[in-house]
């Protein structure tokens, strides 16, 4: 079973998706109320089994009768950082999700918390 520093790592990664998603379906005010719930001190993990894919095969909950695909692949990992940048992590250490700066130099966002993340 996944621990919650973990869950809320992916919760993070994923939650921009999952607006988009949840957006385009009309249930984004049950995705951000769910959103502020893992804020306040709430279960991650629950909320990444109400939210997040349900399968190893990447197949996204969905809100009708079409199923969507998933990310095949979380967000901030898999490439290497570019010459000089520095590793981020989450800015309340509540969870292990790692990051760097995207192509532009921005600084990556703790979308599970709306705050940048921090220096490592």
């Amino acid at each position: 079973m996944q621990s919650e520093a973990d869950a809320l790592a992916d919760w993070c990664a994923l939650l921009p998706t999952l607006r988009e998603q949840a957006r385009s379906n009309g249930v984004l005010d049950r995705l951000d109320r769910d959103a502020e719930r893992v804020r306040e001190g709430g279960s991650a993990q629950r909320a990444l089994r109400k939210w997040g894919p349900r399968d190893s095969v990447g197949n996204q909950r969905s809100w009708s009768d079409r199923t969507t695909v998933g990310l095949a692949v979380l967000p901030g990992g898999g490439r290497p950082p570019g010459a000089g940048s520095a590793e981020y992590v989450c800015p309340r250490d509540r969870c292990a999700r790692r990051a760097h700066r995207d192509e532009h130099g921005h600084l990556p966002r703790c979308t599970a918390f709306d705050t940048p993340m921090r220096p490592a």
